[in-house]
């Protein structure tokens, strides 16, 4: 998503337009995350509002690439004042990690720890990113950017046929966890397309982060689980 809006500027400037828009442009992977961001332009928040709202919403419908268990880059540009930054909420190694972490007792790599399971995760730097853009840049507080993707969690959407052939793709490891198993396997079979995806528990985890910023997140419940 951000790797798109940067192309858009770029096709902007090139164009050489001589008039300001009049409309915003916002482009995404998944209906659901684009009119995220268009609804917290139309609430009054501005375009770094609506970047918050499109990758928080991403993170609830385009879970085979992107989530708030990971991290990512945004490309800010401020008009009022011509600054430009480069947000970087990439993950971090935890602190207990070291360099024997996906070794056998003989040195030699072991390739599943490093793709799947608890070991293979690092500290999420997402939810930050959220909280920091909001807090410097945006104009509406971090709830408020949050809500579109609570309400795609909490009241599900339409799985579509890309995040079926990931499922298929992924089933054997989805089947090691039952949380997992149970939100993308019915009765043992992948989601069709057009089945509804509800993730409750991903709710509740964002409602915790618009209370409470990201101490709902990297202390409390959510980080205990």
């Amino acid at each position: 998503m951000k790797i798109t809006l940067f192309t858009l500027l770029l096709l902007s400037s090139t164009l050489g337009l001589a008039e300001k828009p009049q409309q915003a442009g916002i482009a995404s992977a998944h209906p659901l995350a684009t009119a995220a961001g268009h609804e917290m332009l139309a609430k009054g928040g501005n375009a770094f509002d609506a970047a918050v709202a499109v990758s928080a919403t991403l993170a609830v419908v385009e879970q085979q690439s992107s989530g708030i268990g990971g991290g990512g880059f945004w490309l800010l540009h401020r008009a009022q004042d011509g600054k430009n930054v480069m947000i970087d909420g990439r993950e971090t190694a935890p602190a207990a990690a070291h360099k024997d972490m996906y070794l056998d007792n003989h040195g030699n790599v072991i390739r599943d720890l490093m793709l799947n399971g608890p070991l293979a995760a690092a500290i999420p730097g997402e939810i930050a990113g959220f909280a920091h853009i909001a807090e410097h840049y945006g104009k509406l507080p971090l709830k408020q950017s949050l809500q579109p993707a609570i309400r795609a969690a909490e009241n599900g959407f339409e799985v579509y046929p890309r995040l079926v052939k990931h499922i298929k793709r992924k089933q054997k490891i989805l089947e090691r966890y039952p949380s997992s198993k149970a939100i993308y396997l019915n009765q043992g079979q992948a989601l069709k397309v057009g089945d509804l995806l509800v993730k409750k528990d991903l709710a509740e985890t964002f409602k915790r982060v618009a209370e409470t910023g990201c101490d709902g997140f990297y202390s409390g419940e959510t980080a205990k689980k």
